[in-house]
């Protein structure tokens, strides 16, 4: 079940068995979560999003502050190449019109070419990892996830730190594991799909 903000004090407060705000406040507990929540968000890459940026004339790089790691630019349907900014002016051709390429570098997209007014207003599609705190973002079945970094701080102030190291353990392990799961696979490529002729070690082309 997905679980609001409120949810998740509640879910919290049931493990620690303090229905009721006695030794640790509301306020704190909630800050705790949205502090898991932003954690869990920057570690595992796992709070997906889409953005449209609008293109102008000659303009290379747009603010898109939220964005921590792009998975794909596209335009008119087709991705763009992901390259690093340095090579920004010093490809064989560098003719202004629509994009070829895309980066990220300081919470900002970078597209070259540079636009023209052909290409005024015109969308580039964003898919991204996003960086946030709030735990209605996170997808149903990670949501218990940025609990255990809450109930690790919960134990913390109550000077239970064997018991806080393991709840920070299973957040840390936790989100490692994510990580790695969804984001360090190997990826396709058109290799893999070559289909090997007869008594020949090449694939068919």
């Amino acid at each position: 079940m997905s679980l609001t903000l409120a949810d998740a004090v509640i879910e919290v407060r049931s493990a620690l068995n303090e229905p009721t705000a006695v030794f640790w406040s509301d306020t704190e507990i909630t800050a705790w979560i949205k502090e898991g929540v932003r954690d869990f968000s920057t570690k595992t890459l796992m709070v997906e999003a889409e953005a449209s940026v609008s293109l102008a004339t000659g303009v290379i790089s747009y603010a898109v502050a939220a964005c921590l790691e792009p998975y794909a630019a596209l335009y008119n349907n087709k991705g763009l190449i992901k390259a690093h900014p340095r090579i920004i002016g010093n490809e064989a051709t560098n003719t202004p019109g629509p994009p070829k390429y895309y980066s990220l570098f300081n919470r900002k997209l970078w597209v070259w070419p540079a636009p023209t007014a052909s290409e005024n207003a015109t969308v580039i599609t964003l898919l991204y990892a996003k960086q946030t705190d709030d735990i209605a973002l996170v997808t149903d079945e990670y949501q218990h996830i940025p609990l255990y970094y809450a109930l690790a701080k919960a134990k913390f102030k109550d000077k239970m730190f064997a018991e806080g190291g393991a709840y920070m353990g299973l957040f840390t392990n936790f989100c490692s594991f994510e990580r790695q799961d969804k984001h360090g696979r190997e990826q396709d490529s058109l290799d893999m799909f070559k289909i090997k002729t007869k008594g020949d070690a090449s694939g068919a082309k």
